[in-house]
């Protein structure tokens, strides 16, 4: 297996990346699994940074390993990406490509390029209050407390994945897309990425009611099963959402056809964000 042999979807939850997935998944060149989350498992040696509660003092670790490897001469980073292809391995067995879809790489994004820098990255973004929307309604959740666990998703990912897009955006590796753009123009968006991946296209991909590879424990709920309601989104959450978009500043918003105009500093999310940064 080779860097070549991989796509990563990267995106905030709830962005759509599970149908994305099940598009460019829907043939037999390319296969995948629901959320496999490895790179995540292994990023306490990608990026340590991530691990910021261990019952040993996860910073003097990392740097006696770093000390070790010093020593003697190690490059880990080769023998990590040799352990992340152990566990590709199965999944990649009669298939020419594999996709890796975990929305929550958009923490490691950097380091997953600097490792695999032939893979193929295909970054999803979606209007910023119908991610929030989603989050809500998906999980049912009911407070802002509760929605505390997504704060990260919420207050930093947007700019990393814009700040890898912006970077990134002539890199014949690299393809950016918006949600709505995928909705709209379903067909013309897949062909154009099934051509960069270098498979061919048929209408039928575009059926994927059958498509089972994109199932699993942390895949899309409503693919999983649960059913979809539409319903509005609390009103408790109205001025948190005002706050949001005001938060993520007119140049991200402006990418949605969205106005700052129409959003305002607001104390709801004043106060979650304090909370999510300073936990």
């Amino acid at each position: 297996m080779e860097d070549k042999n991989l796509i990563f979807i990267i995106s905030q939850p709830r962005s759509g990346s599970t149908f994305l997935q099940s598009l460019l998944s829907n043939n037999q060149e390319i296969n995948t699994s629901s959320e496999s989350w490895i790179m995540l498992a292994l990023s306490p040696l990608l990026k340590p940074d991530t691990v910021k509660n261990s019952v040993y003092d996860h910073s003097m670790a990392t740097d006696a390993f770093h000390d070790y490897c010093k020593k003697f001469k190690i490059n880990y980073k080769d023998h990590l990406k040799e352990i992340a292809f152990k566990f590709y391995g199965p999944m990649i067995k009669g298939f020419s490509f594999i996709i890796d879809k975990t929305p929550r790489y958009w923490e490691i994004i950097h380091e997953l390029f600097a490792l695999f820098p032939e893979a193929k990255y295909v970054v999803l973004e979606r209007n910023p209050v119908a991610v929030v929307e989603s989050m809500i309604n998906t999980w049912k959740i009911k407070t802002l407390n509760q929605l505390q666990y997504l704060g990260r998703d919420l207050l930093l990912a947007p700019q990393a994945i814009t700040n890898f897009r912006h970077q990134y955006r002539e890199n014949q590796n690299v393809q950016c897309l918006r949600y709505e753009e995928l909705i709209k123009d379903t067909e013309v968006v897949t062909r154009k990425l099934y051509k960069w991946i270098g498979i061919s296209f048929e209408p039928a991909c575009l059926n994927t009611s059958s498509n089972t590879k994109v199932l699993g424990k942390y895949g899309d709920p409503f693919i999983n099963g649960l059913e979809k309601q539409n319903h509005e989104v609390p009103p408790q959450f109205h001025d948190f959402i005002k706050g949001y978009a005001h938060y993520l500043g007119s140049e991200y918003l402006e990418n949605f056809d969205l106005q700052k105009e129409n959003f305002s500093k607001t104390n709801d999310f004043d106060c979650f964000k304090e909370s999510v940064l300073h936990a």
